[in-house]
């Protein structure tokens, strides 16, 4: 199988599950109502970093990966079954990227860390939950969302603590076997390492054991950062290292190498040569002491410590060893498992725009449109809903600033509606209840009006009769004095 390190894959989170429209019948309860349960959700698709891959081989073999879809509701007020979630396991390095939208979806740096990379569908509502006072009998219920599709770029960038830089046949692989328990495939012939290995390398010391992991990088050539060889393909994985160990072959030029090797790191990423790095002279046991002797004084130049050693005849893996931990940094901390950036939704507002055909309307909008997608529009009650939803959630009101009228086509996801503004009936006769009312209130004046007039004319007359008769105020003031006939008492 070969090695994967870079893998474009699909990732679509399961269905959720549709409401049911159910009413209750039972012997003795033939009128129970609606009970119609909700449908479950369905199962997203995640990412998880795993300690025991070192490749992204084991998602090779599949294009697509769906979580399980969530089962319907049932009877009863029953909810139905979510789906199942769906986990790939990837090595721990993997990096996330959408490729619709270019963005950075997770760094799984950590082993157990898990990435959300496709989330799972909405399951719909049962006729119960939308039963009312004014709506008792629903018949209708809501369909589960489909789950989110996202097309993902999987990039592998190494977790090593050094990594070994050099030209093809240097003999990294021969070090990297004979310092550690890898046992990568080695060849007298250049490019026989046409992936990284990992091994750990293991030392004891008073202070207890200590172990660091080591990469061997395909071998890097001249240009390799505009394509040539292996290299352009693998320098990704240098980015995540401690420490570079730049391995050279005695018996070629080894200044110029090394020249060489500095300048693609730098064309790759400039901040790589501001790491810890060391120089290893491998093969000594192909030259003279004094010839490697010279070749050493030449390399002193670039001001990095260097080492001889031969991986043949394991001279000077010991001291080796012990500058690799010496010289090692310490290891960053990694990131929280929560820094991910949350995910970003874009606001979609609702927009009313004239049918090119001049005959209606057409309403746009990402929310809007899910909603009525969950609904079977030949259904007349699931429309009398949407109708409802519609005055709720102000389209009605757009459409009336728009210049629709009664009666107009409005499509809304491919469904037509007609419009009717029942706000518009509904001020209308709010304004002849008033209008009436205000009329009720003028007739009450003037009739009270007109009552006040007779009875001030009437007062004046009686006035008018009793001026003849003296000024002899009554004996109670305030009182009128009420007189009969005499009666003469024995």
């Amino acid at each position: 199988m070969p090695f994967r390190d870079v893998i474009e894959i699909n990732a679509q989170g399961g269905r959720g599950g549709d409401g049911a429209m159910s009413f209750l019948r039972l012997k003795y309860v033939p009128k129970g109502g609606p009970d119609g349960g909700h449908g479950g959700a369905g199962g997203s698709v995640w990412l998880e970093a795993a300690d025991d891959l070192n490749s992204l081989d084991s998602l090779g073999h599949r294009r697509t990966y769906k979580a399980r879809s969530g089962r319907p509701g049932e009877g009863r007020e029953r909810a139905g079954a979510a789906g199942a979630d769906l986990t790939l396991p990837v090595p721990v390095g993997t990096i996330v990227v959408d490729l619709d939208s270019g963005e950075r979806l997770g760094d799984l740096v950590r082993v157990g860390e898990r990435l959300l990379v496709a989330a799972g569908g909405q399951g719909g509502r049962g006729n119960a939950a939308f039963a009312s006072s004014r709506r008792q009998a629903p018949r209708f219920a809501e369909a589960g969302t489909n789950g989110e599709r996202r097309r993902l770029r999987l990039e592998l960038r190494t977790i090593a603590d050094v990594g070994l830089v050099g030209y093809p046949n240097a003999g990294k692989s021969s070090l990297l076997g004979a310092l550690s328990n890898a046992r990568p495939r080695v060849a007298d012939y250049p490019f026989t390492t046409l992936h990284p290995h990992l091994g750990v390398v293991e030392r004891e010391d008073d202070a207890g054991a200590e172990r660091l992991t080591m990469a061997d990088i395909p071998g890097i050539i001249e240009d390799a950062h505009l394509g040539r060889g292996l290299g352009l393909d693998f320098l990704r994985h240098i980015a995540r290292t401690r420490l570079l160990v730049f391995v050279l072959d005695v018996t070629d030029d080894a200044v110029a190498t090394l020249d060489a090797l500095r300048r693609e790191l730098e064309a790759h990423d400039a901040t790589l040569l501001q790491r810890p790095a060391l120089v290893v002279l491998n093969k000594i046991d192909l030259l003279e002491v004094d010839e490697v002797d010279a070749v050493e004084a030449e390399a002193a130049g670039f001001g990095l410590p260097l080492l001889r050693v031969s991986a043949l005849t394991a001279t000077g893996l010991g001291e080796l060893r012990r500058v690799l931990f010496e010289l090692l940094p310490e290891r960053p901390s990694p990131p929280p498992a929560a820094a991910h950036a949350p995910r970003r939704v874009v606001a979609d507002p609702v927009r009313v725009e004239r049918d090119p055909s001049g005959s209606g309307w057409v309403v746009r909008g990402r929310d809007l449109e899910a909603v009525v997608a969950r609904f079977d529009t030949s259904n007349r009650d699931a429309v009398a809903y949407l109708q409802h939803h519609f005055a709720a959630s102000g389209v009605n009101a757009l459409l009336r600033r728009a210049g629709a009228e009664n009666g107009d086509d409005v499509t809304i996801a491919g469904a037509v509606f007609e419009y009717f503004d029942d706000d518009v009936d509904q001020a209308g006769a709010r304004s002849a209840v008033r209008s009436e009312a205000a009329a009720l209130r003028a007739a009450e004046r003037r009739y009270v009006e007109a009552l006040d007039r007779v009875e001030a004319e009437e007062a004046e007359h009686a006035d008018d009769g009793d001026a003849g008769l003296g000024d002899e105020p009554p004996d109670d003031a305030g009182a009128q004095r009420v007189t009969g006939p005499r009666r003469d008492c024995d």
